[in-house]
């Protein structure tokens, strides 16, 4: 039987630290502005999380993977401060994640408004950068980074920006971060990218079927992970075509996060040991697990897939 022990891992994310802020709003308590007209909306509860390269520190921190690094920057504002503190309650390591006060903390604001006993998602807000990353930045992070080789059993990359070069893995980087994965072939390197996974190169690469065509699974030199909804997952390396089945889940479902805790799952399983398939069932598992709770990106831990897989 298959045990998990996260806790003798050291695993990095680097990439784009957001934060993930939800806020609950009551109808019941709607009124009327004053100067407006307009229905104001009454929020009853805030709560922030880590989100995107945070989600994946998350979900790792949750494993109880041992030491968890944070590499990417927040800005210098009161969401910054939230997203640290939320490292901090979750104990990740977050020496090297930079306070850049030229840049704003990227956040997605996602309303849930709740209106005769039933609860729905309305339209989220996002705030982000809209110019480029500086080079000083771009090479403060990658330092951080280098001085951290030799420490670490696994590296995931997180480019969660679509606006090019506007987060810390711009193209510079990505070729930088090529490079590091070239010049050290035993540490695991995965990267996962909303908008360019096409472009990352000598790592292991995670996509949808729409994000990653047959042609580049093929071609690759290190796996590639294709997820194709719920169809499970097909892991492509030397060659051979790994079919990993999804796990059916029923009820509500909230997508939010899942891709990032089959990520965080896959990683630190293929860190500890496990084959490349078993990973991957273990990544369905959590993620599966992950769309049933509403409204957060995601709770797992080792008991949780511990309990899945003994059925």
């Amino acid at each position: 039987m298959i045990r998990l022990d996260f806790k003798k891992l050291s695993i990095a994310v680097f990439g784009d630290y957001c934060l993930d802020e939800y806020l609950w709003v009551d109808a019941a308590l709607n009124e009327p502005s004053l100067e407006t007209d307009l229905i104001a909306y009454q929020c009853t509860k805030r709560e922030v999380y880590s989100g995107a390269a945070g989600t994946v520190a998350k979900n790792l921190a949750n494993l109880a993977v041992g030491t968890v690094y944070a590499i990417g920057y927040v800005g210098d504002d009161g969401r910054g401060i939230d997203l640290c503190r939320a490292l901090d309650d979750l104990k990740i390591n977050r020496e090297n994640l930079i306070i850049a006060k030229d840049r704003v903390t990227p956040t997605y604001t996602k309303p849930w408004y709740t209106e005769n006993g039933k609860t729905r998602e309305l339209n989220r807000i996002d705030t982000k950068n809209w110019t480029p990353t500086s080079r000083e930045l771009e090479d403060a992070a990658l330092n951080n980074l280098r001085n951290l080789i030799g420490k670490i059993d696994a590296l995931i990359i997180l480019d969660q920006m679509t606006e090019e070069n506007c987060g810390i893995v711009t193209t510079r980087v990505r070729a930088e971060l090529a490079a590091i994965a070239r010049e050290n072939p035993d540490l695991l390197v995965y990267a996962d990218s909303r908008s360019r996974i096409r472009l990352f190169e000598d790592m292991i690469i995670k996509g949808n079927q729409f994000e990653i065509p047959l042609e580049l699974c093929e071609g690759h030199a290190k796996p590639v992970i294709r997820t194709m909804g719920e169809e499970g997952v097909a892991i492509y390396s030397d060659g051979e075509r790994i079919k990993v089945p999804a796990i059916p889940v029923s009820g509500q479902t909230d997508v939010c996060g899942a891709g990032d805790m089959f990520t965080a799952s896959f990683v630190s399983a293929l860190s500890a040991g496990v084959s490349l398939e078993e990973a991957g069932r273990l990544g369905n598992i959590a993620a599966s697990i992950c769309v049933t709770q509403l409204g957060t990106s995601g709770y797992v831990t080792v008991d949780d897939l511990m309990k899945s897989i003994q059925g």
